[in-house]
């Protein structure tokens, strides 16, 4: 009980954490019900038998039937928000993939109205100051994300902060979306994508060489030191998701995190929940783990999330009053 109340009061932040998966059960149930939808409530979370990155993706099939309205978006956003509040999370970015909102009609505009509103009210209610990560699809067409790049550039929100590429990552590893990465990156866009999710190790080589400045999990390099000490050269932070990477067999023990390694070189990293509700986990539950096999401490939790402020896609002005939070906390 101790050790849960020291992680608990460490404040944190909070980096790789996806909207729809991460939407809490009670509201998801809530949604269906307004909305008349009939949901297979075993297929919200992952199954102890999973075996891959693919199949853990289907739990978002069922999700996102009830998330198709400007009404359930914005009440998403505050969801999780209140959620990463519970966490004492003072920054987050949180990311979704616009066009799976789509189904019931919305366009771009009124996704992104619901988003918007959604993070005001967020941050109206709680401590926590908030932002959106879109995501491309890595198998879509070409052409669809060249139009969502193009739409966030004309609309300029102030609440999002950059883009990532989300989505089935064997299949359709960097070096094959290329030109769809260096288009969001022409436009500016502060990058982080998804790589070394699925064991490949080029892939974080390859992300990082197209612009990427943080990597989506990234544990396929976590045993090469070679590679691990040009993400340290670079200054290239790792979005680390322990209890989702078991779950997708990216890994198949935590120790394969190399843990200590990464504190004992000063390799930059953050610990993440990516999908709240699908993991069935908790930003302060990912850390209760690491520190029950001795893989991290308090004062290391500290540390990292500290030192992660500056790998926030924010400018560093709000940085250093975000640095200010966090070491006055």
């Amino acid at each position: 009980m101790k050790m849960k109340k020291c992680i608990q009061d460490v404040p944190k932040i909070e980096l790789h954490c996806h909207l729809d998966g991460s939407v809490s059960r009670d509201l998801i149930k809530q949604l269906a019900f307004e909305q008349q939808i009939v949901l297979n409530e075993d297929n919200l979370i992952v199954s102890e038998s999973c075996e891959s990155l693919n199949e853990y993706l289907q739990c978002f099939d069922e999700i996102l039937k009830v998330l198709q309205t400007k009404d359930s978006l914005k009440r998403a956003v505050i969801d999780v928000t209140q959620q990463a509040d519970r966490d004492n999370v003072k920054y987050i970015e949180i990311r979704f993939a616009p066009f799976f909102h789509m189904d019931k009609g919305l366009n771009l505009t009124e996704i992104f109205e619901a988003i918007e509103e959604g993070v005001d009210s967020a941050i109206a209610l709680t401590d926590v100051k908030v932002n959106i990560l879109v995501c491309a699809m890595r198998q879509q067409e070409a052409e669809i994300n060249a139009t969502l790049f193009d739409y966030l550039q004309q609309r300029d929100s102030q609440f999002v902060c950059g883009i990532d590429f989300a989505g089935p990552e064997a299949p359709f590893p960097p070096t094959k979306i290329e030109s769809q990465i260096q288009y969001g990156v022409d436009k500016g866009f502060n990058l982080t994508l998804h790589a070394g999710e699925c064991g490949c190790v080029q892939n974080v080589v390859e992300s990082i060489r197209m612009g990427a400045k943080r990597i989506g999990h990234g544990v396929a390099i976590n045993q090469d030191e070679a590679v691990l000490q040009e993400v340290k050269k670079q200054n290239i932070l790792l979005e680390i998701c322990p209890k989702s990477n078991i779950q997708t067999k990216a890994i198949q023990d935590l120790s394969e995190l190399n843990m200590t390694y990464l504190l004992e070189q000063d390799i930059p990293f953050l610990i993440n929940t990516d999908n709240r509700t699908v993991t069935q986990t908790s930003l302060n539950a990912e850390y209760e783990l690491l520190v029950e096999h001795d893989l991290i401490n308090i004062q290391q939790i500290k540390m990292i999330n500290q030192k992660a402020v500056e790998y926030t896609f924010i400018s560093d002005e709000e940085q250093q009053v975000l640095k200010n939070k966090l070491s006055n906390s």
